[in-house]
């Protein structure tokens, strides 16, 4: 059975989130994900409050971050965890710093808020893969990361970006790959072996909008 996993989640460490790493995790099993990667803004202090890898009640728990930049925002990670970066680099600086680590990075929602990508960091090998299907972003926007994704040849992967437990499962991955660490999810998303799903409520309301069954990726 495919295992299901949510790549891009917040708590309240950051100042978006709502809801407590705890709750995060107890939810997340309940809404049937096997798998939570922690991402919070500029931060891995989940870490403080939480050890990665398997739970209590069975869920697996990563931590990445999520770094801003003018550009755009990126999921990042690394080999044991991600490093701390100060606030105001540039996305290139980043990047290329998670790619030396031999580290995962994710485009998050590219298109949010009428964004418009740079494209000199897909075709420099910057980015490993593309957030297509977010959670709290619109359908067109999601459709536009795709095409991007599309364009560049990119694996393209959901993410819920809940900030509250009611956001977790809106959207998920299935992965045929057993993945227990960072280094097996690093290799699953650049491989393409992770592959991005809508909830059945997301599911019928971009139908609703679009009149036919929209496929994420």
């Amino acid at each position: 059975m495919p295992m299901r996993l949510d790549l891009h989640l917040h708590t309240d460490i950051s100042p978006c989130g709502e809801q407590r790493p705890e709750e995060a995790v107890a939810r997340a099993r309940e809404v049937g994900l096997d798998l939570i990667c922690i991402t919070d803004h500029f931060s891995t202090e989940v870490l403080e409050h939480l050890s990665p890898g398997p739970q209590e009640n069975g869920l697996m728990v990563l931590v990445g971050m999520e770094y801003s930049t003018p550009d755009g925002d990126f999921l990042l990670f690394a080999p044991g965890k991600v490093p701390w970066f100060p606030r105001g680099l540039s996305s290139r600086e980043v990047l290329e710093e998670i790619r030396r680590l031999g580290g995962l990075s994710i485009w998050a929602h590219p298109y949010r808020w009428g964004r418009e990508p740079d494209e000199e960091l897909l075709e420099d090998g910057l980015v490993d893969a593309i957030e297509v299907l977010n959670g709290r972003t619109s359908l067109l926007a999601n459709a536009q990361a795709r095409e991007l994704a599309y364009a560049f040849d990119l694996p393209g992967v959901a993410g819920s970006d809940a900030h509250s437990v009611e956001e977790i499962g809106i959207v998920f991955n299935e992965t045929d790959r057993l993945i227990r660490t960072v280094e097996d999810l690093i290799a699953a998303v650049k491989d393409g072996s992770v592959k991005p799903r809508l909830s059945e409520q997301l599911s019928r309301l971009y139908e609703m909008q679009l009149g036919m069954k929209y496929e994420p990726f």
